[in-house]
């Protein structure tokens, strides 16, 4: 005899179900993305090919070395993170797609976005090789990732962070200590913010004892160390990028009121023809109708900078850039569509090569 179907919620009662299924080590993944995205430049790299992505102009990295107040926190334990950081902004606002990507770690949405570098959402993630608590401001939005779970006040392993609306809130009233050290970059913590802006406070050694994700701590050394090797590859940092036009680096010093900059690498007089064709990429993929094959070639001038002082070091390079999309009947774009089709990897067929056609010339003024 079959029970009713109006006895089955008292039979599952007596059953006494618990929750029970397959969850994720969070702090176990993240030691695993980080085996597989070397130290170094790549953490930068990553948040600049982000920054591109989202469509940003602007990206600007600096090592804030100031120690920040610790009265007015969300948490007291959260006072160990008030010390130096690494910032990193950009122009762009975050879209309500972007939140949900970036609290996924390798399910990111963008994977049907082809034309999007970082389309697998694990990238960012190498930030955990610098601190174990990442936060950033974008829109009306604070965000702060605790993935073990110890410093945020009333999280869970189901949701490692918290979301703050800090507009309506008036959160920078309530946690002046707490909120202050995002207000940079024109960010003042009490209108939406036009752009978005990452805080990294650097893992100390006590702190790497101890963390579940790596036991690596970084210095305010080890930052300056990245921004000068990322000033040395800045020109190819750049060059096969879509939407960011510059990148700098600065310097915030205890007691200062502004960051001061220490190297920039830029798009030298950027027009519409240049925005024109490092955007090609980006056409063609959300093009209807594209028979590929087609050359595109230019030139682009880099100027890079060394600010000391009152002194500016400059040098401009010169690339010669060819890209192009294989045609729909070639080996390459069948293979692209298959993945697509069969196994839901979206692939494009693009392929860009540069070369430096200018002389290694160097220009210091004074003011």
């Amino acid at each position: 005899m079959e029970a009713s179907s109006s006895s089955l919620p008292a039979a599952m009662d007596s059953l006494l179900l618990e929750d029970f299924g397959q969850k994720v080590d969070l702090t176990r993944r993240i030691r695993e993305v980080l085996l597989n995205y070397p130290e170094g430049t790549t953490v930068l790299k990553e948040l600049i090919q982000n920054a591109d992505d989202a469509g940003a102009t602007k990206v600007k990295l600096c090592l804030d070395r100031r120690v920040h107040g610790a009265k007015s926190l969300l948490s007291d334990k959260l006072a160990q993170w008030q010390g130096p950081a690494l910032l990193a902004y950009n122009d762009a606002v975050f879209t309500e797609e972007d939140f949900v990507s970036i609290s996924r770690i390798g399910g990111s949405t963008k994977h049907g976005q082809a034309w999007k570098t970082g389309r697998f959402g694990v990238g960012f993630n190498s930030v955990y090789h610098l601190t174990d608590l990442p936060s950033f401001v974008s829109g009306k939005y604070a965000v702060l990732f605790d993935p073990q779970g110890i410093y945020l006040p009333n999280i869970s392993a189901a949701n490692p962070g918290k979301r703050i609306e800090f507009v309506s809130s008036s959160a920078i009233s309530l946690y002046k200590d707490q909120f202050l050290p995002y207000c940079a970059f024109g960010c003042d913590m009490q209108n939406p913010f036009h752009g978005t802006l990452f805080r990294f406070p650097l893992r100390n050694a006590d702190q790497a004892a101890n963390s579940r994700l790596s036991r690596q701590a970084y210095s305010e050394d080890d930052i300056c160390y990245l921004f000068n090797q990322l000033y040395e590859e800045g020109v190819f940092a750049l060059l096969f990028l879509k939407s960011v036009l510059s990148i700098e680096m600065y310097i915030w010093d205890a007691g200062e009121f502004e960051p001061r900059k220490l190297y920039s690498c830029s798009i030298n007089s950027a027009n519409d023809g240049a925005v024109f064709h490092r955007q090609l990429l980006l056409r063609l993929s959300k093009s209807c109708s594209v028979s590929g094959g087609e050359m595109d070639a230019f030139k682009l001038d880099f100027l890079s900078e060394i600010v000391s002082g009152s002194c500016t070091q400059k040098r401009v390079d010169t690339f010669y850039i060819v890209q192009t999309m294989a045609p729909g009947t070639s080996r390459i774009a069948s293979f692209a569509t298959t993945a697509s089709s069969k196994y839901d990897i979206h692939l494009l067929p693009w392929a860009s090569v540069a070369a430096c056609i200018s002389g290694d010339t160097v220009n210091v003024s004074c003011d």
